[in-house]
């Protein structure tokens, strides 16, 4: 049965008053993909965004293509990231380009950074693809591309949702987004570790170049044994938990700074562990800070059924 909670809040403190509050939902799953436990309407429906990024790049392990350029854990991390465009990030990406015989004119997530782009690795995995196949390059973000068509097929698989019955839209980086209820992305990424093995083995093992030094799903990655993460924008963050299980937390106003700090106290509970392991602490509680870097306040989080 599964244990039915009030959504979660995050109340941002300023001195000693609530400034704002952050409604976040989520939806965590055992390793069967049965939800145990939903926090608010866990079936409001949205975009993947970057979570979407490991089962993106999915095709290209399955189909040889990271084999064919002689690519290993690293090219398949960096293929399922958001990097913070970091030195190791961008000669990683550039590297790979020169494999494939491209440059980073043929990233089109953005005009200017490039490589340093986020999105870069990902659309590194998906241009390698189209030099292998014979797939035309200039078109690789367009939705009837076959690129495009390999990443919803893959998304819908994990989902358990027929791609032809998922919204899509065109993702901040250009390429297709699919949306789904909270619970289906717990459900993908409770299957992430069993569908892509390669993947997750990849980015547990390069937790770094998932996101950078510092930065949430690599902090997560780090103060959590086994627990994968990935977040996408507006307020979505998903992990596949070490017994078998997903979970994925929903901020419903989109904020960055809320589902980081929720979804920390839920690995606590739903891990049973004591308290925030120490590597996850600032995380779990974020400090409010003024331009001049004093700390004035913090995020909380109210867990509801503690």
């Amino acid at each position: 049965m599964t244990a039915q909670y009030d959504a979660i809040t995050v109340d941002v403190w300023r001195g000693p008053s609530v400034e704002s509050r952050h409604q976040v939902v989520a939806s965590v799953v055992d390793e069967r993909g049965t939800e145990v436990a939903r926090y608010g309407d866990a079936g409001f429906s949205t975009y993947w965004r970057s979570s979407a990024k490991p089962f993106q790049a999915r095709p290209w392990v399955d189909d040889e293509t990271v084999g064919h350029f002689g690519w290993g854990d690293e090219e398949i991390a960096i293929m399922s990231a958001s990097h913070v465009g970091a030195p190791r990030h961008v000669d990683l990406v550039r590297r790979m380009l020169a494999d494939i015989g491209l440059s980073e004119d043929h990233l089109l997530a953005d005009h200017d950074l490039k490589a340093r782009q986020n999105c870069s690795g990902n659309h590194t995995g998906m241009l390698a693809a189209c030099v292998r196949h014979g797939w035309d390059v200039a078109t690789y973000q367009h939705a009837d591309h076959p690129a495009q068509v390999a990443g919803v097929e893959s998304v819908a698989e994990a989902a358990g949702i027929a791609a032809s019955k998922m919204p899509c839209g065109v993702d901040g980086c250009g390429i297709v987004v699919c949306a789904t209820p909270i619970t289906a992305a717990a459900r993908a990424y409770a299957r992430l570790p069993r569908l892509a093995p390669r993947i997750a083995t990849a980015m547990l093992a390069h937790p770094v170049l998932i996101e950078g030094d510092g930065e949430e799903d690599t902090v997560i990655m780090q103060a959590f044994p086994g627990v994968l993460s990935k977040g996408g924008a507006e307020g979505l963050c998903c992990v596949a938990l070490p017994d078998g299980g997903g979970m994925a937390v929903k901020a419903l106003d989109g904020a960055s700074r809320a589902p980081g700090p929720a979804l920390i106290a839920l690995l606590v509970r739903h891990l049973g562990l004591p308290d925030v392991p120490d590597a996850a602490r600032r995380r779990s509680r974020p400090p409010v800070v003024t331009a001049a870097g004093d700390v004035v306040g913090e995020l909380v989080v109210s867990l509801p059924g503690g």
